[in-house]
């Protein structure tokens, strides 16, 4: 998977297509967010959440995680561009997790959004693996993404939308999944438990806050 090639343009195409939903969705539950210290965002992209975690959340030490130089330098800059102080705060990582494991362990909060949909079934299991390998117990991860739910209108929707999605992303982006996997159940079986749930875009993303048991 390479996203350098469309790094330049996301925020523009997320503007055009879904407005603010995504950023809503995004940040849906930061204010439910009790204390963390070690954050750890993955795929996180071109640094929009960054900047409103930094603003929201007294985190003393966040490291930036995604496969993408080019995504790496659009969140540095952003970051920059938003405060000198924090950026002491943020540490930069190019990891791949399909072939590497975290940059580090004891994160109290994990963040994934619009992330786990790239990965096939069995990269989606491995990569939640090491990620829950490096986070101690009571990590909270906040995870949003795209669904199909609701009923059959909502759901052939969502289906429609998913298609173009994955066929774009397959030639822009060569992604490896051709279809939307919930990891929902992968996420309980490690031990992280639904806290609160919310859905944008007439069901077609969800955002959710997870606790590890």
């Amino acid at each position: 998977m390479n996203f350098d090639r469309i790094a330049p343009y996301f925020k523009r195409l997320e503007k055009i297509v879904f407005n603010n939903l995504m950023q809503q969705c995004r940040t849906a539950h930061l204010t439910a967010l009790p204390g963390v210290k070690k954050v750890a965002l993955v795929g996180e992209g071109d640094g929009d959440f960054l900047i409103e975690l930094l603003k929201r959340c007294d985190c003393e030490q966040v490291h930036y995680i995604d496969s993408s130089q080019a995504m790496l330098k659009l969140a540095r800059n952003r970051l920059q561009e938003h405060s000198e102080e924090a950026v002491k705060r943020v540490e930069f990582f190019h990891r791949d997790l399909i072939s590497e494991s975290m940059p580090d362990q004891d994160y109290d909060l994990i963040v994934t959004n619009f992330f786990l949909d790239v990965f096939n079934e069995e990269s989606l299991v491995d990569s939640i693996s090491k990620i829950t390998a490096s986070c101690k117990r009571g990590t909270f991860w906040l995870y949003a993404d795209f669904q199909i739910s609701g009923g059959k209108f909502q759901q052939l929707r969502a289906i429609i939308w998913l298609n173009l999605m994955y066929l774009f992303f397959k030639i822009v982006a060569q992604i490896q999944a051709h279809k939307l996997v919930d990891p929902s159940m992968i996420l309980e079986q490690q031990g992280f438990q639904l806290k609160a749930v919310s859905e944008f875009g007439r069901g077609l993303m969800r955002s959710e806050l997870r606790q590890r048991d």
